[in-house]
């Protein structure tokens, strides 16, 4: 068990990282990058999702894969897809805006009371789709409808940094391994959403002015 919990943490914010790197890079190059860039992480999503259903015995891997799957699959499915009429008119799909709301909470809602029939790696891939969306849905409904710089962003923007914390605090106290790689990756996620409200408020330079 010993730095599962980092290993997860280091793991995944690297395929992050190069995830939103990839992006934002390739948004800026053309069509064609955006569009190879979006069907790879499509692409890769699906393959590390199966991976990850193939490789079960070994669970810190297993996880790992299905949580990148997430990852991947979230670059494509709430990233790419937003600039989606750069190639179909009308085909761009927001799932980020508030009009999706209705759809977040039912898909939340049935993964709840379907959750212990799934595999842990599912739950792991599920969740981490899960998890990015709600965590990037809040944060996109408070610029939409109030502002970067609303008072509100403030107080979420604390909320997420005391929900590191306490992902912190249960990530070291838990035993499973299981346990021990959802609290870390919960906790990377919060702490990456305070960093995404920091280059909001323009405090330090985020991808935006790279």
């Amino acid at each position: 068990m010993k730095n599962i919990g980092l290993k997860t943490v280091v793991s995944a914010l690297l395929f992050f990282g190069f995830t939103y790197m990839l992006l934002v890079f390739t948004n800026r190059s053309g069509n064609i990058p955006y569009l190879i860039a979006g069907l790879i992480l499509l692409f890769v999503g699906i393959v590390l999702f199966i991976l990850s259903q193939k490789d079960a015995e070994n669970h810190f891997r297993s996880n790992l894969f299905a949580i990148m799957s997430g990852v991947a699959l979230w670059g494509f499915f709430g990233e790419f897809l937003e600039n989606a009429d750069m190639y179909i008119k009308g085909a761009t799909l927001e799932i980020a805006h508030w009009n999706y709301l209705p759809v977040l909470i039912f898909v939340i809602f049935v993964f709840l009371n379907v959750r212990r029939r799934l595999s842990v790696p599912v739950q792991f891939s599920l969740s981490s789709f899960l998890m990015i969306w709600s965590m990037h849905y809040v944060m996109i409904f408070q610029y939409e409808a109030l502002s970067r710089t609303h008072f509100t962003t403030y107080i979420m923007c604390g909320v997420f940094l005391l929900l590191t914390a306490l992902a912190v605090y249960k990530a070291r106290k838990s035993e499973q391994i299981h346990s021990i790689m959802f609290w870390s990756y919960f906790g990377l996620l919060t702490a990456w959403s305070v960093l995404e409200y920091v280059w909001g408020w323009r405090l330090i330079p985020g991808p935006y002015s790279i």
